[in-house]
């Protein structure tokens, strides 16, 4: 058991580095701005070509997890990750070459990232689903309490190559932590005949889920402009993001026992709901506590949100849906993240930073709300 614990261990410390990697571009858009002379349409290409190919990419990520085992397919999307964002951090003034390092970025992210994700409905039971998976994907959160307060003062302190760099360097440290797995024995060998696509959707409330993901990511990818809008108001973005990190984090370790007996339909869409009210809450403050306040709520919000859209859909499918089923969530969830730096491109110039994470917050605060009065109050839990 505690062989078993340590792998788990490792894949959890590969996904807190390869999460590293892509917070540290969260800050990267008014950097981009200032040493490049980019525009704001430039910055939300340079987010959302990393997304739409993460988006791409997750069923890929399904299938090699399928065929590899996860050590190699984890280890050789760290590696890529590494060599493409050694080309982001030489191509600043290459706009096509920056997009094409970008995009390989997100190839080498999305695979390791699907390989670590869908391991885990195959280590948890029923019992151990719910806080198991809330404990692993702290591992998503706590960049944003760590990476992104580091690249900010290398930023503030004029290290314009420590900042760049910085991914490359989460990406070897994923590639050591993933390589020294074992092979482990939950690979392709495990199962022999995984479940079609076709047989996943027949699954009751899947499309209920997936529909609450997409606008759990939208609000959740406005976070890769929060140091626009923190531009725009004056206050350090880390005000928000080290809170969200901190809350996100505290409620899926010691506060998650205070949730874990409601059941999770009834949980995913009151979370999202939450997080869109925190989005247009951070664009109406104007000082340090406030800002810091929302990030808070939104921590609160994403921290149950995302852990629960990966429970619910363990507990609603057998295990040799597990590799599709997790591609599927995540490659939804990546929709918004591609669909929101591109929203704020677009309408940022026109209606500023500020009313665009109004009107954005307030969308998500309402379509969850509405999802979860006509639809999640109603069905009956297959898991808590």
């Amino acid at each position: 058991m505690r062989r078993s614990h340590f792998q788990l261990f490792l894949i959890f410390t590969a996904n807190f580095f390869i999460t590293c990697v892509s917070n540290c571009y969260f800050l990267f858009g008014p950097f981009y701005e200032d040493k490049a002379g980019a525009t704001a349409r430039e910055v939300g290409l340079f987010f959302s070509v990393y997304y739409i190919v993460v988006l791409l990419c997750r069923p890929v990520g399904s299938a090699v997890m399928e065929r590899l085992n996860i050590k190699r397919t984890m280890t050789a999307g760290a590696l890529l990750s590494a060599a493409a964002a050694a080309g982001v951090a030489l191509s600043l003034h290459n706009t096509p070459l920056l997009m094409l390092m970008r995009a390989l970025t997100g190839v080498g992210c999305s695979v390791m990232h699907v390989a670590a994700m869908a391991a885990l409905p195959l280590l948890l039971d029923d019992a151990t689903r719910g806080i198991g998976t809330a404990l692993f994907t702290t591992g998503s959160m706590l960049p944003i309490a760590t990476a992104v307060p580091l690249c900010e003062w290398f930023i503030s302190m004029g290290w314009d190559a420590a900042f760049v760099w910085s991914p490359v360097f989460f990406s070897v440290l994923c590639a050591a932590a993933s390589f020294s797995a074992e092979d482990l024995q939950y690979s392709a060998k495990k199962i022999e005949s995984w479940g079609s696509y076709t047989e996943l959707f027949r699954t009751r409330g899947l499309l209920l889920l997936l529909v609450t993901v997409s606008v759990l990511s939208l609000a959740d990818a406005m976070t890769v402009s929060i140091a626009s809008l923190a531009k725009e108001i004056l206050v350090p973005a880390s005000c928000f993001m080290a809170a969200e990190g901190i809350s996100s984090v505290f409620i899926r370790t010691a506060g998650f026992r205070l949730i874990s007996g409601i059941p999770r339909t009834k949980l995913e869409a009151p979370a999202v709901a939450l997080m869109g009210l925190s989005l247009a809450g951070a664009a109406a403050c104007s000082s340090y506590l406030l800002f810091a306040f929302w990030g808070l709520m939104f921590g609160f919000g994403i921290g149950i949100a995302f852990p629960t859209s990966l429970s619910l859909a363990g507990d609603l499918l057998p295990p040799k849906y597990y590799p599709k089923a997790t591609g599927l969530v995540l490659l939804v969830n990546d929709i918004g993240w591609f669909l929101s730096p591109m929203i704020f491109g677009q309408m940022s110039p026109l209606c500023g930073a500020v009313n665009t994470f109004r009107i954005i917050g307030i969308f998500a605060f309402a379509a969850a709300s509405l999802l979860y009065i006509l639809f999640w109050r109603r069905i009956s839990p297959a898991g808590k």
